[in-house]
């Protein structure tokens, strides 16, 4: 190779090189939470008290999020899910493309009273979907698999944000 070509080259190189360097060690993705063995990425958007115990939700509100929720991610903890929000309360419907764990569904109305329940939800549902059928909700909120009883949510439990 001439040593005119081989001038242009290596300043590309390192400047690719320095490039990605800067990228990898960039983590644009909030802190982790690392509570019982999950170190999954969550945003504390908004707290839910339900009785006296708080769940730290990441807020679904764009229909991309909504879309994607907790698909792809590793793992949840206890004290934290994901809330979607819809601008009118109606019958919506939830599926586990691409999930990973378990989880549970809860349904919520307008008034902040649970209107649906779907316990333990397996990744392997999908593509079946779950919906509320009853009532319709303006809110749903997922956790970890077995935290409806733990929390002991119910029709009509209220739920405050």
């Amino acid at each position: 190779m001439p040593l005119k070509n081989l001038r242009l080259i290596v300043p590309v190189l390192v400047l690719a090189m320095i490039v990605t360097v800067l990228l990898a060690t960039q983590d644009p993705k909030p802190v982790a939470t690392k509570l019982g063995g999950c170190s999954e990425n969550y945003r504390a958007d908004r707290t839910i008290k339900i009785g006296s115990q708080s769940i730290k939700t990441e807020v679904a509100q764009t229909a991309r999020e909504r879309e994607k929720g907790l698909s792809g991610r590793a793992c949840i903890t206890d004290d934290q899910g994901m809330v979607f929000t819809f601008e009118k309360p109606g019958h919506y419907s939830f599926w586990m493309k691409d999930m990973n764990f378990p989880i549970d569904i809860i349904w919520i109305g307008a008034d902040r009273l649970v209107v649906g329940i779907e316990k333990d939800v397996l990744p392997s549902t999908y593509p079946d979907s779950f919906i509320n059928k009853d009532k319709p909700a303006q809110y749903v909120l997922e956790l970890k698999s077995g935290r409806a009883d733990g929390l002991g949510l119910n029709l009509g439990t209220k739920v405050n944000f």
